[in-house]
């Protein structure tokens, strides 16, 4: 498929990179108004459907089944809205899926990544220098036989509540959500962003233990218990989803190592997807696949941005918001990093 790379004066002229080239990349613009601040994008094969909204300092996603052009600006009301974003965007635009605090622009540079087999767009926003957000949708490399597959994630990276927690300074904190993430904890209300609703939702449907009328999971810390998990738009239960970025037993397992790139050692840790039945992991994790050509990394001896050869394939590792360790109200995550495999 496709990587390209830019600046963007703004999100607005991000947004409109993103539609030219998800669409270059097998995606259909249902909705593009640059004005009012809307984009939705589409690959009905995969029953993908994702919307955008921003502002000077957020963007909102949306994820559904569906899109009917009368709710292009109400993306909250499309077809079997998975419950994610905003639907008070003007009032709390720091609520839902998202990503956080990027700052009206100019932006550094973005990169963005398509794959297809299956299909999936990955954006890497170096909103100032040194500073990074991920975001995404896709389809997942799916295992055994289920409905469903699609996914929509964001980044929200929390501050912090009144109390000095040190959120923005540490990344294993609860309070952030990146990609498919499973550290996000929702029912924490000091978090000085709510970060309810704000994990990634994948379309899954059948799976044991389900509602007939499920058609959603969201990524969520374990932790958290049914009862504070929210419905779809349409009220239906959601299930929990464990494992992607910041989780899962690859990453237990295999996080520890360093790469040495004296010796060509780069390893690439999987983000894997796992449907979670019930509140505890002793009801059973079952295994659905992994995200595509997209994997932790750590940053040791690794410069942001930079190319990695992985036998015929390039890959460029990123922050996972800055490689830094300051502490305190600094946006930082160590050596933490997520690589992207770029296909030319």
């Amino acid at each position: 498929m496709a990587y390209q790379t830019g600046s963007a004066t703004d999100a607005t002229d991000l947004m409109s990179k993103l539609s030219t080239f998800a669409q270059a990349n097998g995606f259909t613009e249902d909705y593009y108004n640059g004005t009012n601040k809307f984009l939705s994008l589409s690959r009905p094969a995969l029953n993908l459907y994702v919307s955008f909204q921003w502002n000077a300092n957020y963007i909102a996603l949306y994820q559904a089944l569906g899109y009917s052009g009368g709710s292009a600006e109400t993306p909250w009301l499309q077809v079997n809205d998975s419950g994610n974003g905003s639907d008070n965007f003007g009032t709390y635009p720091d609520r839902g899926r998202q990503v956080t605090e990027i700052g009206a622009g100019p932006f550094t540079a973005y990169h963005f990544f398509a794959h297809d087999n299956p299909y999936n767009v990955y954006v890497v926003l170096e909103f100032s220098p040194g500073l990074y957000r991920h975001f995404g949708f896709g389809f997942i490399s799916k295992t055994g036989i289920w409905t469903g597959g699609a996914w929509c994630a964001g980044h929200l990276w929390n501050k912090g509540g009144s109390v000095p927690y040190g959120a923005f300074s540490s990344p294993d904190h609860s309070g952030h959500s990146v990609l498919m993430d499973t550290l996000t904890s929702q029912n924490a209300p000091y978090f000085g962003t709510y970060n309810t609703n704000a994990g990634g939702t994948l379309h899954v449907q059948g799976l044991p233990g389900m509602s007939a009328a499920s058609k959603w999971g969201q990524s969520m810390n374990n932790g958290v218990l049914n009862v504070d998990f929210s419905n779809d738009r349409a009220g239906n239960p959601r299930v929990r989803i464990l494992g992607g970025c910041r989780g899962g037993p690859a990453m237990v397992q295999f996080g520890r190592y360093l790469p040495n790139l004296s010796n060509g050692f780069i390893p690439i840790i999987p983000m894997e997807i796992f449907y979670c039945r019930g509140e505890s992991a002793a009801n059973g994790w079952y295994f659905l696949g992994m995200m595509h050509n997209v994997g932790h990394i750590h940053l040791q001896g690794i410069d942001p941005a930079t190319e990695l050869t992985v036998g015929a394939d390039t890959w460029i590792a990123f922050p996972m918001v800055r490689k830094a360790n300051v502490g305190g109200t600094n946006q930082e995550s160590e050596n933490a990093g997520i690589i992207y495999k770029k296909v030319t």
